[in-house]
Order: structure tokens, then sequence, then C-alpha cells
């Protein structure tokens, strides 16, 4: 029987948890983490828009200091799920991706 309480995993949230094509940890694991940053996400946008009118920055400068502000320790995510989230709140804004958000991390 499936079950239709299932989050919707996006494939992007779900290749951090994908390591040689297999999980790395169980779907409500994933779940959860999906939630936090959605949340996060939601929350760091609104941060993100007050970053960028009030340092008069472009968009992208913008979600480097954000992006900067969830790395720094101690960090609540990881580093791809920070870059995820990151993503997720040029989403939100209906603002461009920049590539260097795009491309892994050194």
């Amino acid at each position: 029987m499936e079950d239709t309480n299932r989050i919707p995993i996006p494939d992007s949230f779900m290749a951090l948890y994908v390591r040689h094509g297999r999980p790395t940890h169980r779907q409500e694991e994933v779940e959860a983490r999906l939630e936090f940053c959605e949340d996060l996400s939601t929350q760091v946008a609104e941060l993100c828009r007050t970053v960028q009118f009030s340092g008069d920055l472009s968009e992208s400068a913008a979600l480097r200091k954000c992006l900067d502000g969830l790395l720094t320790p101690p960090a609540s995510v990881s580093p791809g799920e920070a870059r995820w989230v990151m993503c997720r709140v040029a989403e939100q804004l209906e603002w461009e991706i920049p590539a260097w958000l795009t491309q892994p991390a050194d």
C-alpha cells in the first residue's frame, strides 16, 4: 500500500542524499530535512531581500552574503543543503540563480 502522506522530494534535494546511485539516509530523514530547509528558505528569503535593499547589493551579492551566513558555525545545514536553500531563496524571490551557486563547492 502506497503512503499518500509522503512529501514529494525534488530531485535536486534528493541528490544531496544519494551516493553511487544509492540513498544515504532513510526517506523519513530526507523528508524531515526537506521540510526544515523549505522553512529555512522562507525565512532567509525575507532576510536576503532586506540585506539586498539595505546594503544596496546586487541580488547575487545578497545571495552570497546569506549563503556565508548559513555556513557560519554552528551551521544548522550542510554545505549542500545551504546551497540548495539559497537556490530556493532565489526562486522564491524570482531572482536569477547565479552560476556560482549551482556549481559544486570546492
